[in-house]
């Protein structure tokens, strides 16, 4: 096709040039059909000159000239000399009546003679006429026939143009179509072609990777069987510490409780304790305002009596007095120390069970922290081996957003901020669905926590 249409566009010149020189040659011939000279006019008949023998000679008068036509006729021919008659001798009286008549009818022929040439001249000019309108005529409908030929021939020169430009257009939609379609498939084929060696860059990549990270495995397995053997022994040894100290953290929770329990009934008897303190030392406030109210008595009694009697009465009295003060004293004292000591036993029982609770919770804290920290680290190190790295990807780097089940499944993943270059998100992208299901920890509160949702940042350094 774009053989036959180089062809057809070679030609075209040619066949233009040709076309444009025919129809000058038309156009020449329809112009000279249109401008051809007038034919001749005829020649006007040469005029007749009439002579009228008369008896005496014709008077010594200028001849009439003839009126001229609308073009010089040719000189008539000479006429031949006519003999003149013989003179007869007239008498005189009648020569110039005859004189007179002669000039009269001289007159009236040249006025015949001058009205015939008019209508002469008026028929020629009619006939001229009518042969200028003939001619004119002629002239208009052979230029017409030329203009109609002319516009004919431009109609033909059109359609043959307007055809063949709607040949030349046809090919070179043709062309145009042609090249598109070797374009596509030449973009096709450099596509496939780009397609084929980036499936073998990618093919020779993933081998390289697949051989490293064999070869990386295999050491990574060796380690990861000596360190599972150690991880194993410590992870059972965790383990049984983990569930020793979980034991001792219920076991201190229950203790705590039991703590709480006693702290309530000692808070309940400490109240009970006081009050009853309180009601000891009122009763020996009463007892010690009775007393002095007795000896007050006693004395007031005594004292009329014999003041001697009362001193010593009101000595004993007031020693004895002393003495039960002194016994009631102590025994506040002793109550009030009892309690005293009580109090800060029971603080120092809350103190010590706060302080197993807090131990135990810190232990708790400490062991999910721990099991966090090994349940990400193995998530990472799931992820990182099922990752294909790019070449020439050392500077690059981008963070995904993990949306993980409850038994490891990778539910959504997502690019939370982009690298840039989108084949570099898609393997990031593709080692997280690669790695699922990703170990995640036992413990569902720890999990509900943590690890709903995990972030990744890709950095191949």
């Amino acid at each position: 096709k774009l053989t036959v249409s180089m062809r057809n566009q070679k030609f075209s010149k040619p066949f233009l040039w040709a076309l444009a020189f025919h129809l000058t040659l038309l156009a020449l011939f329809a112009l000279s059909a249109m401008y051809k000279p007038a034919p001749p006019e005829p020649e006007a008949e040469p005029e007749v000159m009439h002579a009228t023998m008369i008896d005496q000679p014709p008077p010594q008068t200028k001849p009439a000239t003839p009126v001229e036509t609308q073009k010089t006729p040719p000189p008539a021919p000479k006429p031949e000399p006519i003999e003149e008659p013989k003179k007869v001798e007239q008498p005189k009286e009648n020569l110039a009546q005859k004189r007179a008549e002669a000039e009269a009818e001289a007159a009236v022929k040249a006025k015949q003679e001058a009205a015939a040439k008019a209508e002469v001249k008026k028929t020629a000019m009619r006939e001229a006429e009518k042969l200028n309108a003939e001619k004119e005529k002629k002239a208009q409908e052979s230029k017409q026939q030329a203009l109609e030929e002319k516009a004919q021939a431009h109609k033909v020169a059109a359609e043959k143009a307007e055809a063949q430009r709607v040949e030349e257009a046809k090919k070179a939609i043709e062309r145009v179509e042609s090249k598109k379609a070797d374009d596509a498939k030449k973009a096709e084929h450099e596509k496939e072609a780009a397609a084929e060696r980036l499936a073998a860059e990618k093919a020779e990549a993933k081998q390289a990777a697949e051989k490293a990270e064999a070869q990386k495995t295999e050491q990574e397995a060796k380690k990861a069987a000596e360190a599972d053997a150690k991880k194993e022994a410590a992870k059972k040894a965790e383990a049984e510490k983990l569930a020793s100290e979980k034991a001792e953290a219920k076991k201190a929770e229950m203790e705590a409780k039991k703590v709480a329990e006693a702290e309530a009934k000692k808070e309940a008897a400490k109240k009970a304790e006081a009050e009853k303190l309180a009601a000891e030392k009122a009763e020996a406030k009463k007892a010690e305002i009775e007393a002095k109210k007795v000896a007050a008595k006693k004395a007031e009694a005594e004292a009329a009596a014999k003041q001697a009697a009362d001193k010593a009465a009101k000595d004993a009295a007031a020693k004895a007095d002393a003495d039960r003060l002194a016994v009631e004293k102590a025994r506040a004292d002793a109550l009030a120390r009892q309690a005293a000591e009580r109090v800060a036993a029971d603080r120092a029982r809350e103190a010590a069970a706060k302080q197993a609770a807090d131990a135990a919770n810190a232990a708790i804290a400490s062991a999910q922290a721990e099991a966090k920290d090994k349940a990400m680290l193995a998530i990472k190190q799931k992820v990182n081996r099922s990752w294909v790295r790019l070449p020439d990807t050392t500077n690059l780097k981008c963070t995904v957003r993990v949306k993980i089940a409850s038994d490891g499944t990778v539910l959504d993943v997502s690019i939370e901020k982009s690298s840039g270059n989108e084949m570099f998100d898609t393997s990031a992208e593709n080692a997280v669905n690669n790695a699922s299901p990703l170990p995640v920890p036992t413990d569902r509160e720890l999990f509900a926590r943590e690890f709903k949702t995990v972030t990744f940042v890709f950095d191949p350094k």
